[in-house]
């Protein structure tokens, strides 16, 4: 017999234990805790701060932290200052509660300030370790100090000697000294990256500016943008200057490092321009690979191939398609080069690709279509085939093996052909007397309405059929739909030119006259359309016989073009008379190519 006292009083203890097990987990998940130093490089001699944050949404018992000793540096105070704060955002409460040590700099080196514990509601919470540079404060004069500049822009790569077609990050960065803040800045248009394919990658959020020691000057730095470049070609390459206008004030109010970038009032407000120093990159050519097919490809890919059917009818066409999809140089992969069987007419390839620019990395897909027709019955293979892809991280190749492809033809179904059968008729005999008659036998093809009547369909046939292969080819060969469409293309870029005069926005005009004019000249002549120089199309329109009186002109259009982003933009009717002029151009280079 079970006796219900003692059932209770169980049933108490156990709700008793979940009950405090459900408040310690909701203690662990209400609260954060974090650490953070002033500055990560630090002169010696320099005093920094670091805080300890504790986050919660309801009031704890908190004890101070207990702070260990560790090299390098002299705490200023062993009792740290203490402020609460309190936010309420969508309805949700947040206490804050900062502790703030003070610390001096003694020697140089590498140090680590380690996990702190603190007691919350008699729970020991450890925050993140945090490493420090010390560094020993230089020799520079005052005078040499106040030399160096207030502000200038840098552009800093990830990897200054990349191989060819590898992906490297170029970052715009902004430094600048205490007494400076920062109001406003506009990047330059037009930023020229001479053999590199280059991407824009976006920016997630806000630019924040980070102290550090620059020259042995402490700066701020803050990365206002990012590039992803890709080197089409091995050899030296030169990056050339980033130009950026920028408001300043000098100086104003002290900031916190870990604040925002945009302060607030100051004195001696102006606006100047910076402009980088070019950058040299030192691009490796690929290795050697084995036996395979190479497609240009640098990254992580994956890579496959299939055929739309595996039985088709004679005279039919079958898709093979190619997707590579991954991170890496999309934009610069080349179509394989494929041993297809005998027995097929190739068309030229389709190819599409689509881009993803969020993150440090190009993401996407490239897909080749190639159409083969079958002129004869049987059974055939694409071979196996070996594709390579260098991998920069490292620092080799990687193979993917496409399996083997078969397919069957079957005859086409023959025309049915037909046949007229002789009825049977009974033959009588011809009574009475017969008369003969001699004259000329009718011929239907002896008059005109019958080539009239003939002529005419298999003209109108023919034109079909010419305008069927036209249509068939700009579908399917785009080169020969750059060629074609090059003058439509240009003339659509123009009007676009002229929309944006409408609306005041000069620098926008001449990018599109800079994309008219130069994607006339590469879709009529059949070049890549990018990595080319100003420079190397006008040499390759004197190449083709083009007089001087077009190529003086040509050059001083697109000079105009690409310095109009950072320099003044001239009246409306210097506008005009700029559109007028690509229009011109155009016209006399549709003649001459």
């Amino acid at each position: 017999m079970i006796k219900t006292g003692s059932a209770l009083f169980t049933s108490f203890l156990l709700l008793l234990f979940f009950a405090g097990s459900f408040v310690t987990t909701a203690k662990s998940q209400d609260l954060t805790l974090e650490a953070t130093v002033s500055d990560t490089k630090i002169f010696t001699g320099e005093q920094f701060s670091l805080s300890i944050q504790v986050k919660s949404a309801t009031s704890h018992n908190m004890e101070l932290p207990d702070l260990p000793d560790f090299e390098g540096v002299r705490v200023l105070s062993p009792t740290p200052s203490r402020s609460t704060s309190v936010s309420i955002i969508n309805g949700r409460t947040t206490r804050t509660t900062t502790y703030t040590y003070s610390f001096i700099a003694l020697d140089p080196g590498d140090y680590s300030i380690p996990a702190i514990n603190i007691r919350v509601d008699g729970e020991v919470m450890r925050t993140n370790p945090i490493d420090i540079e010390v560094v020993q404060r230089g020799t520079i004069s005052d005078q040499n100090v106040s030399q160096l500049p207030d502000i200038f822009l840098q552009v800093e790569l990830d990897d200054e000697s990349p191989v060819a077609g590898q992906q490297i990050i170029a970052s715009i960065v902004l430094y600048f000294k205490e007494n400076v803040e920062i109001t406003s800045y506009q990047p330059a248009f037009g930023w020229r990256t001479d053999s590199f394919w280059k991407e824009e990658i976006e920016n997630a959020s806000q630019p924040r500016a980070e102290s550090t020691i620059k020259n042995g000057v402490r700066y701020r730095m803050v990365t206002l943008l990012r590039y992803a470049l890709f080197p089409s070609r091995s050899g030296e390459l030169t990056l050339s200057e980033y130009e950026m206008n920028a408001g300043i004030r000098s100086q104003a109010r002290r900031n916190d490092p870990f604040g925002s970038f945009f302060g607030g009032a100051g004195t001696n407000q102006r606006r100047v321009t910076l402009s980088s120093d070019p950058v040299t990159v030192q691009v490796q050519p690929l290795p050697q690979r084995e036996e395979s097919i190479g497609i240009n490809a640098v990254g992580d890919y994956n890579i496959t191939r299939t055929v739309d059917k595996n039985r088709i009818q004679s005279g039919e066409t079958i898709e093979v398609v190619t997707n590579v999809r991954g991170e890496g140089n999309i934009p610069l992969i080349q179509r394989p080069e494929y041993n297809f069987p005998e027995g097929f007419d190739k068309f030229n390839p389709r190819e599409s690709s689509n881009i993803e620019r969020r993150g440090l990395t190009i993401r996407g897909e490239k897909t080749f279509t190639e159409l083969l027709v079958s002129r004869a019955p049987g059974t055939y293979e694409i071979p196996e085939e070996r594709i390579a892809v260098f991998d920069p991280s490292a620092k080799r190749y990687r193979y993917t093996t496409l399996p083997a492809v078969q397919f069957e033809v079957t005859p086409a179904p023959s025309a049915n052909i037909a046949s007229t059968g002789t009825g049977s008729s009974a033959l009588q005999p011809v009574t009475g007397l017969a008369v003969w008659h001699s004259g000329e036998s009718y011929r239907f093809y002896q008059t005109p309405w019958f080539w009239i009547f003939l002529i005419i369909p298999a003209l109108a046939v023919l034109l079909t059929w010419r305008k069927k292969m036209h249509l068939d080819k700009l579908m399917n060969d785009s080169a020969f739909r750059r060629y074609h469409t090059s003058y439509s293309t240009a003339q659509k870029r123009l009007e676009e030119a002229k929309t944006f005069l409408q609306k005041d926005h000069p620098k926008q005009v001449y990018r599109e006259l800079h994309k008219a004019i130069t994607g006339f000249i590469t879709d009529k002549l059949q070049l890549p359309e990018a990595g080319l120089t100003d420079q190397e199309l006008v040499a390759t329109i004197q190449e083709h016989s083009v007089n001087g009186e077009i190529t003086k002109p040509l050059k001083s259009l697109l000079d105009k073009c690409n310095t109009i982003s950072y320099a003044p933009a001239g009246s409306k009717e210097d506008i005009i008379e700029d559109i007028e002029t690509t229009e011109y151009l155009i016209d006399q280079l549709k003649r001459k190519l």
